[in-house]
């Protein structure tokens, strides 16, 4: 359940409780203040996330002359219950931006729907905020044939959102001699999707395997062969 405020210059404040993610109302013709406001998740944990830092970024129209950058308007840390919220004065907004990031998770931004804010006056939401952790992978061939041995594997369900994340890349080793340490970010507190190909004496086994990884951790993981 989530309500909204709508600021009303003569009118009374009101509340409404429905189940929705974004809703706004507007009772009067003439607003003179924006609500923004919403609460930060762990959606993998299954908890609030307090402490993080939320910026607000806003462009407008100033003196009749169009502002291309974003300019850094309020900043906010989240409570205990991982919620927020901005009340500012209306301007002649066109674009505005929230900046999430925390320690130990992966930081985004999030357009807010100008519409939304033009005609309502008010945005909220639930946002969400993924847990960082790594996974080191162990591989070695502990049982080698002949220099035609071959290994390879790959995430598939690593995280895109990052460019040091592992994410779909193929990783492969070839010979007798292979023992080697590969560390990957990951998203914790869920399993980790391996799919491996292993080639020795002319026969390939194909097989798919899952570990789960603690948030905030590194998680040891043996790909032996």
């Amino acid at each position: 359940m989530f309500y909204m405020r709508v600021y009303q210059k003569y009118c009374a404040l009101s509340y409404f409780l429905i189940p929705v993610t974004i809703i706004a109302l507007a009772g009067c013709a003439k607003n003179n203040r924006i609500e923004i406001s919403g609460r930060l998740l762990d959606p993998n944990q299954g908890i609030s996330v307090n402490g993080a830092k939320v910026e607000l970024w806003t462009r407008l129209i100033k003196s009749g002359v169009y502002t291309a950058n974003y300019q850094l308007e309020e900043t906010q840390i989240s409570d205990k219950e991982g919620k927020f919220s901005f009340d500012l004065p209306v301007k002649n907004w066109t674009g505005i931006r929230l900046a999430f990031s925390r320690q130990g998770y992966y930081g985004w931004e999030y357009e807010v729907n100008m519409n939304q804010v033009n005609n309502y006056h008010v945005v909220s939401s639930d946002f969400q905020l993924l847990p960082k952790a790594w996974a080191k992978f162990l591989v070695k061939n502990r049982d080698p044939f002949d220099d035609a041995d071959y290994f390879e594997f790959r995430i598939m369900n690593g995280y895109s959102g990052c460019d040091v994340c592992c994410h779909g890349e193929k990783y492969q080793f070839f010979g007798v001699t292979v023992e080697q340490d590969i560390l990957c970010q990951l998203v914790g507190h869920q399993d980790v999707i391996i799919q491996m190909s292993t080639r020795k004496n002319g026969e390939q086994v194909f097989s798919t395997q899952s570990w789960f990884v603690p948030a905030f951790d590194t998680t040891e993981i043996e790909l032996y062969y």
